[in-house]
């Protein structure tokens, strides 16, 4: 038989498994989205240097060639 000071612990355990079992989800998806959310231009995001999406490709300056 649990105390109740052992069911709270085990409680407050699960609840932030669940919590951190979130963000990685959370941020693991984030990779995979294909669709832009944000309201204000590609130039003022900041993720804009390492997105791949085309509309931020094309609003950034083509690369120079190396020879």
């Amino acid at each position: 038989m649990q105390t109740r000071r052992e069911l709270l612990r085990s409680c407050a355990r699960g609840g932030a498994l669940l919590a951190l079992g979130g963000i990685v989800v959370r941020l693991a998806s984030r990779s995979f989205d294909q669709t832009c959310i944000r309201v204000r231009p590609c130039g003022g995001c900041p993720q804009f240097g390492g997105c791949k999406l085309p509309k931020a490709q094309a609003q950034r300056p083509p690369a120079k060639p190396n020879a």
